[in-house]
């Protein structure tokens, strides 16, 4: 029974113990400092606002867009310029024939292109 008597003691201490506690506070502003830390993490940070901004459908048409013309202007810069250097080429073929027949310049060759007989 001793035990028993025990138990119920430590168990009445252990209740009372509670009676003395008293709610527990919190530090000052505390409530105000919690507030701005929860709106500071709301705000979102700048890489999070580019990503948002570039995945955005009105700048993927744009940007899609722009690069689709670059490619044309690149391409056609292209062809203007190969077909510029065909007609160089071509210019310069016949100043270079022209250069040959004003100076005589011409190849002559010491053989003959007919089959003689041996």
């Amino acid at each position: 029974m001793k035990h028993l008597h025990n138990q119920e003691e430590q168990i009445d201490d252990i209740i009372n113990s509670l009676d003395n506690i008293s709610k527990a506070e919190a530090p000052p502003f505390f409530y105000t400092r919690l507030q701005g830390k929860m709106q500071k993490a709301e705000e979102p940070m700048f890489l999070q606002q580019l990503i948002g901004f570039i995945t955005k459908p009105a700048f993927a048409v744009v940007s899609l867009s722009l690069f689709v013309v670059l490619n044309v202007v690149a391409i056609s810069s292209v062809f203007k310029s190969s077909k510029g250097a065909i007609n160089n080429n071509i210019s310069t073929e016949g100043s270079l024939q022209s250069f040959e027949k004003e100076y005589d310049l011409s190849v002559s060759t010491l053989y003959s292109d007919s089959k003689t007989n041996e």
